[in-house]
């Protein structure tokens, strides 16, 4: 302390401020003394922090190029989506009744269905809509209730509504409304559309709802194959018959019957009885009567033929009018990315290994490809941002090396962020990522490289010592730029009190906000002193910049005018 306390004996000169070199040289060696003083007699948290990096140098920069490597890493595996979903809780509760017009199902199938749903724990809203055959009851739980216990409780009641005989109520699988990630469309140059449809129906659907993260596929265009007895009604008449006797017969001879089993020889043999129709001529006899000892079949009073059944719409892409289309939903809370990997490759299976050699899925949709146009956009709004910030620090700080150790801050701080979001599990969207202000992030990194900056360019510096100048620097606004941090990040804490689609909008834009201002003041108390005491030992000189003295000079005279009339 003693080399410290003598002042420095020259000639005295005048800079720009009218104030003597030795003077301002003899002050300024005051205050470090005084800073490192202060520090060491209330050290803090930060003081001890900055004093720490400055004496581990080298484990420092491993870890800042560890966070980066690990950073990019957890980006590219960073679960990525253009929006976040927004949708509450819901269960969907399905019910068809073909052949009967709205009223009925609207007052035998809708209404006891929503009699019975009333008073679900969580239930919110309850809608319904019912169409000629179909009734369509939608559950809106409050937000935060897990979908299984609401999928639970529906479960444990449709059980108990009343139903006209023959009619069961569904619940549909758990997927969004904005869980549409695939569509395809069935392309073969010799096959009808019938022909397709049963492809969708028998291979195509059972192979995607294998795919980890599926909720459901649905089936659009063609027609759907039907047997039909074609009646006729003199025939049926003659016989003695009616319509519904017909559809009793069909219903009861076509299923097997199981009949036991017997030993013989120490095996066992199982009585099987086969009765289910595999063609059009076994329907054809199946007997509907008997007359005087003479079974009548169907045959007798219709003819059976292979149709469709009555279509309520088509579907037509671009030159094909008639064409099969599928739609892959994803369940509620899984990560678009990972499941549409499994949907390509299950795709590529299917093309390349099950179906025929002349039927192939054609994909028109994809939201991978939205994905990677987020990606792609996030990740040009954050290299133009890193150069357009890097520009303004230079041009202010009028020192490329300080614009530059500045600008460190931005992708170590980023990579930190994504870090964070990846260990948590938290998807990044536009909104989350793109909302970082890069402002805010080098804003302590800017007042910590400066000040360093400013007292490197003294010629008491050399004296002294480069990392005792930039403790001494560091000391006196490390503090400042805690807290100065830490009241912005709690300006983010009112977005986790949000609830509803507000909440899920904003809160992964919080979580991300956060997470990155928490690495730049970690990044600001290590590695940027460190940098500062390898890239600003030699040629540190204080620059004037024009264009911030005048700005600084107006602000002068317009706080002084402030000052001199305070009312």
């Amino acid at each position: 302390m003693s080399e410290r306390s003598t002042p420095p004996v020259g000639r005295p000169s005048r800079d720009g401020d009218g104030v003597p070199d030795d003077i301002r040289s003899d002050t300024w060696a005051h205050e470090v003394m005084h800073a490192e003083a202060e520090a060491a007699r209330t050290p803090s948290i930060v003081n001890r922090i900055v004093a720490a990096s400055l004496r581990q140098r080298l484990l420092v920069v491993l870890g800042a190029v560890a966070i980066a490597g690990i950073g990019l890493w957890s980006f590219q595996r960073l679960p990525v989506d253009a929006y976040p979903d927004l949708s509450p809780p819901m269960v969907e509760i399905i019910t068809q009744w073909p052949g009967h017009a709205a009223e009925e199902v609207e007052r035998l199938i809708t209404a006891p269905v929503e009699l019975q749903m009333n008073g679900l724990p969580g239930l919110r809203v309850m809608r319904s809509i019912s169409l000629y055959g179909l009734s369509d009851v939608t559950l809106t739980f409050v937000d935060g209730t897990d979908n299984y216990f609401a999928r639970q409780r529906v479960f444990e009641r449709v059980p108990d509504v009343e139903l006209p005989p023959g009619v069961s109520a569904g619940v549909s699988p758990l997927f969004s409304p904005s869980g549409l990630v695939y569509r395809y469309v069935l392309q073969s140059p010799d096959r009808s559309a019938r022909d397709l449809h049963i492809l969708q129906d028998w291979v195509i659907d059972r192979a995607y709802k294998s795919v980890p993260g599926v909720a459901d596929l649905e089936s659009l265009g063609g027609e759907t194959m039907q047997y039909q007895v074609l009646i006729d009604p003199g025939k049926l008449a003659g016989a003695g018959l009616t319509v519904q006797d017909v559809a009793t017969a069909l219903d009861a001879n076509n299923g097997n019957a199981g009949g036991g089993f017997y030993s013989e020889g120490g095996q066992f043999y199982y009585v099987r009885g086969l009765g289910r129709v595999a063609t059009t001529e076994d329907i054809g006899n199946v007997v509907l009567a008997v007359h005087d000892g003479t079974p009548v079949l169907v045959k007798d009073i219709g003819q059976v033929v292979i149709g469709a059944a009555p279509r309520l719409g088509q579907f037509g892409y671009q030159k094909q009018n008639d064409a099969v289309e599928g739609v892959v939903t994803l369940r509620t809370g899984e990560q678009a990315q990972t499941v549409l990997k499994g949907i390509q490759q299950k795709t590529q299976e299917l093309n390349n290994q099950i179906l025929p050699k002349d039927v192939k899925i054609v994909p028109f949709y994809d939201r991978s490809d939205l994905i990677h146009l987020t990606t792609r956009t996030v990740e040009d709004n954050l290299l133009r941002g890193i150069v357009l910030v890097v520009i303004v620090l230079i041009f202010f700080l009028y020192d490329v090396r300080s614009g530059l150790i500045v600008a460190v801050t931005i992708p170590l701080s980023l990579m930190f962020a994504f870090i964070c979001l990846d260990l948590r599990g938290i998807p990044a969207n536009l909104l989350s990522i793109g909302a970082i202000d890069f402002g805010i992030l080098v804003d302590g990194a800017v007042v910590m490289v400066e000040n360093i900056y400013r007292r490197l360019a003294d010629p008491e510096a050399e004296r002294l010592g480069v990392i005792h100048t930039i403790i001494a620097a560091a000391a006196e606004v490390d503090r400042p730029i805690f807290f100065a941090v830490a009241v912005i990040i709690a300006s983010f804490l009112p977005i986790y009190v949000l609830r509803g689609p507000s909440g899920k909008l904003f809160e992964p834009m919080a979580d991300t906000t956060i997470f990155a201002l928490i690495g730049a003041l970690i990044v600001t108390l290590t590695v940027l002193p460190v940098l500062c005491a390898w890239f600003m030992r030699r040629g540190v000189r204080e620059r004037r910049n024009p264009a911030y003295e005048w700005i600084r000079g107006l602000y002068a005279r317009t706080l002084t005018r402030a000052l001199a009339r305070p009312w």
